[in-house]
């Protein structure tokens, strides 16, 4: 069977608009990072059964299918595939928001549901709960990005899944946790039902096509407060961290802290800034842009966290990251009252125009420890090489190319110090400045977020960024801050098949889709 046999197999299966091949392929296969694959077909389904048919499908043809959300995996590949000649599965046209449970705090979702929208729709109902959100835009998948280990900005977002409905490659469709009991009450409510939890192979896996799950959402608290800390002196980032580390484990802080350096900062608030200036008429030079950022901006690294429950709990927690915190660096809390009375006085005070600029053009960014999303930080990704994107908030489209690398390191303030240090070798010796978050995952280890930004019209930047990329993933696995998600080129790096581990996975793998049609080259031996 071929290519051929499965195009025709699909047209009687999906109307003429949902079969795209030959050139109107060609516009989803730009990506900001720069990376390519041949890409002979795109088939966008918009029903399990019509998943479940495409599958059965591709097993018969031998065709490889690489099932994508949204596509908006940012610097890592965005929608393309792991391998050659695969069929995009895109699944967006399933994103149906299917239940909430007001009771528990559970969504019931299909992968093509945004954050946007899932955003939108619980506070279109006045929810007790929240989406607790990233900052990778306002259409990314929930569930996508669920699927990949995202980070948010108050929990580990695959630590919040309860069940999944998941296509195998034979056409079945399987439900995991207490979903597959039809009498059951607890479908949506716990993933832990009797026998083996097989909720976790298909997180970061390429054993089956997930087309649902339902993911626990947050308690909108009584009070939430967002916190900043400015360290001036990168001598202290080691006992900076130590000290998160002793919140953390104390129950002070729930949150996720995203602590970023002086790169990050710049290329993430000088464009908010510039077009806020631009905005108010005042036709900003990115040097002005920069010196009024640079105001605000007075330490190497800045962090921003969240502390949010009851009123009294909220008190205690401020004067507790004060103490611990205050001698390390300068602390600032800002509650959204206190966000909105400043900026309300600094709009009527002469000579606090530039202090009400900053402050409104930053805002968004403070809401997503709320669950707003956010296209806001996605300027980030042009603005190191252009004032303005007509496509800000599809990077894919925009003039900028970014990679990201996602090391994982201990919560400790030596390991902190040898990783960074280790980051800005390693971009150094290739001609490149890093930008680094690193965002408290737990009380033991931290999720780095290094990203190399370069111009994706020059081949010799663009192939030199990705030779930079694949020394800090070498480098982090062989200093022992081994990345929990790479790029689309670098499975190798994290991926041996003599590892006893990867060889179950591929055991695993042969029996649930022998013929390897589900996403071939994917965090699985080849």
């Amino acid at each position: 069977m071929t290519l051929h046999a499965f195009l025709e197999g699909a047209r009687a299966l999906l109307p003429p608009a949902a079969i795209l091949f030959g050139e109107a392929v060609t516009p989803f296969l730009s990506s900001t990072s720069g990376h390519r694959r041949r890409v002979p077909l795109l088939v966008r389904p918009t029903n399990t059964g019509e998943v479940q048919a495409l599958a059965r499908l591709a097993t018969t043809c031998a065709v490889t299918l690489y099932p994508i959300s949204k596509g908006r995996n940012w610097g890592l590949g965005s929608r393309l595939p792991g391998c050659e000649d695969c069929v995009i599965l895109d699944l967006g046209g399933l994103d149906r928001i299917n239940a909430i449970d007001e009771r528990f705090g559970i969504a019931v979702i299909e992968p093509g549901v945004t954050q946007a929208a899932l955003a939108d729709a619980l506070a279109a109902r006045g929810s007790a709960f929240f989406l607790d959100v990233t900052g990778s835009g306002r259409e990314t998948s929930v569930l996508g990005n669920t699927l990949e280990r995202g980070v948010a900005y108050n929990s580990l977002r695959a630590e919040l899944v309860q069940s999944l409905e998941v296509v195998l490659a034979d056409g079945s469709l399987l439900r995991t946790g207490f979903a597959h009991y039809p009498t059951s009450r607890l479908g949506g409510l716990s993933r832990f039902a009797p026998g083996p939890d097989l909720s976790g192979l298909f997180v970061q896996s390429n054993l089956g096509i997930v087309v649902g799950g339902a993911v626990a959402l947050l308690p909108r608290p009584e009070r939430q407060m967002t916190f900043m800390v400015s360290v001036k002196d990168e001598a202290r980032l080691p006992a900076f961290f130590d000290a998160l580390r002793a919140l953390r484990r104390e129950g002070t802080l729930s949150s996720v802290v995203h602590v970023g350096n002086r790169r990050r900062s710049e290329i993430t608030l000088t464009p908010l800034v510039h077009a806020e200036m631009a905005a108010r008429g005042r036709d900003p030079t990115r040097a002005e842009a920069q010196k009024l950022t640079d105001r605000f901006l007075t330490g190497r690294w800045s962090a921003i966290g969240s502390v949010m429950g009851p009123a009294a709990q909220v008190r205690v927690a401020r004067r507790r990251i004060a103490r611990a915190l205050g001698g390390l660096g300068a602390v600032r809390f800002l509650s959204p009252g206190f966000r909105r009375f400043a900026k309300a006085l600094s709009a009527r005070i002469p000579g606090l125009g530039d202090v009400n600029c900053f402050l409104c053009a930053v805002d968004p960014l403070l809401d997503l420890t709320s669950g707003r999303p956010t296209n806001a930080a996605l300027h980030s990704t042009y603005w190191p090489h252009a004032d303005q994107s007509e496509a800000a908030a599809d990077p894919d489209r925009g003039p900028g190319g970014i990679v990201f690398a996602a090391p994982v390191v201990p919560l400790d303030g030596a390991a902190v110090r040898e990783a960074v240090d280790l980051t800005y070798e390693l971009c150094r010796a290739h001609g490149f400045e890093a930008a680094i978050t690193l965002n408290l995952m737990n009380d033991r280890t931290l999720e780095g977020v290094v990203s190399i930004d370069f111009r994706r019209d020059d081949p010799e930047n663009l192939a030199a960024a990705h030779r930079c990329l694949r020394a800090l993933n070498q480098g982090y696995v062989e200093n022992g801050f081994t990345p929990y998600r790479v790029d689309i080129d670098s499975m190798d790096l994290v991926v041996d098949p003599a590892d006893p581990f990867w060889a179950t996975v591929s055991r695993l793998k042969q029996a649930l889709d022998p013929a390897g049609v589900v996403a071939p080259g994917r965090y699985c031996p080849p």
